[in-house]
């Protein structure tokens, strides 16, 4: 073969070959890597919540989170290749938009894919996740492949719930028991019933654990300790996440010594991660920044300090919990409960469901995302704006 013959597409499939993985399809990528961005299409959307989730009557906080609206993205490509994209709730249209037509005629093998230049930062996520979608169907694989490989073929998932009084808790443990989760996150307020929530998960359900995520609505150590101990003696805490305020390292140390269960910090930022970590104030974490390659780092460093952690989310679709899931897929200590709960929406946008058995998100082997969205829903579930 003639060395001008080495086209990128020869160098990837000799590295296929060379790892053992099947030839490349023939629609990979195309003779000339033709991958430029030819039109970005936007959707804005709002999907309700099923019943029963978010909160009991007495708790209801509006305007619903879950009907802040999202946009999905369709990034088309001249190979004839579409990557689709989630934004988080209540990202600005129209910066959206700015973004997509600063990057309309580029080569999409032009980005570098862990930190992508874009003029607008806002929504970044939105088009990082139909990026890499597209870069996986080009090459053939699944986007766990271009986050460091496969981890873990199965990713453990958790039931959630919003504020619940005990009577609603019980119903929540029964779903949760009929769907063989083995935990349940909860939400809760420092005037709310949380001891007798939890026995109600403890009555309904004896063996899933919870999950208390106050939202550091506890002003102090000392305010949220005797609760943290009348918790202990249920005996079905999985871990208290952020009770009071971060900030507080030392309150936190001293709270790890006297409950049995874990106490956790959802924390993005790797230096704040150091630093809870250099002070002994938590046992694990939950890291979700808005970036797949971001959340592989954090759980490098995580595991660097030994320390599990799980994915956090702001519950979403199926499109974002797909990279959610496969990044979680590529790291061996996310083994925690992530929160991949596009199951808990009256639709998830995507034609085939993520499949949750036992408690455990199946990760696809499709190239790129392996989700197809839901034209038909997208347009049922379309809101003004």
């Amino acid at each position: 073969m003639n060395q001008k013959d080495f086209s990128r597409r020869h160098l990837i499939g000799a590295a296929g070959a060379t790892a053992g993985l099947a030839a490349l399809p023939a629609c990979a990528v195309g003779k000339s890597d033709r991958l430029k961005i030819t039109r970005i299409d936007m959707f804005r959307v709002a999907v309700p919540m099923q019943d029963d989730i978010i909160y009991s009557p007495e708790y209801v906080e509006t305007p619903l989170f879950s009907m802040v609206p999202k946009w999905i993205l369709k990034i088309h490509t001249d190979a004839g290749i579409i990557g689709v994209g989630e934004s988080n709730r209540g990202a600005d249209g129209a910066k959206i938009r700015k973004t997509a037509d600063a990057i309309l005629g580029k080569n999409v093998f032009d980005f570098n894919l862990t930190d992508l230049a874009l003029p607008d930062r806002h929504a970044y996520d939105a088009f990082e996740v139909a990026l890499y979608d597209i870069v996986g169907k080009a090459v053939g694989w699944p986007v766990y492949r271009l986050l460091g490989g496969l981890a873990q073929r199965k990713v453990l998932v958790g039931y959630w719930c919003g504020r619940k009084n005990a009577a609603d808790m019980r119903r929540v443990a029964q779903r949760a028991k009929e769907g063989k989760f083995t935990s349940i996150k909860i939400k809760c307020k420092l005037s709310d019933p949380v001891v007798e929530v939890i026995e109600a998960i403890a009555d309904e359900a004896p063996g899933i654990k919870a999950i208390v995520d106050p939202n550091q609505r506890f002003y102090t150590y000392e305010q949220c300790l005797p609760l943290a101990k009348e918790l202990d003696k249920i005996g079905n805490m999985m871990v208290l996440e952020d009770p009071f305020p971060k900030e507080d390292h030392e309150g936190y140390r001293k709270l790890k010594d006297q409950v049995s269960y874990m106490v956790c910090h959802h924390q993005s930022n790797p230096l704040e991660m150091i630093k809870a970590y250099s002070a002994g104030a938590v046992d694990m974490f939950n890291t979700s920044p808005a970036s797949m390659p971001r959340f592989v780092a954090n759980c490098y460093i995580a595991k660097a300090m030994g320390y599990e952690v799980w994915h956090g989310s702001s519950h979403d679709m199926g499109i974002r919990d797909a990279s959610y899931l496969h990044a979680c897929a590529a790291a061996s200590n996310c083994t925690y409960p992530s929160d991949i709960l596009s199951y808990q929406r009256v639709d998830d946008l995507i034609v085939d469901p993520i499949e949750i058995k036992d408690s455990f998100a199946i990760v696809s082997d499709k190239p790129g995302l392996g989700v197809e969205l839901d034209e038909d829903a997208v347009k049922k579930y379309a809101a003004e704006g």
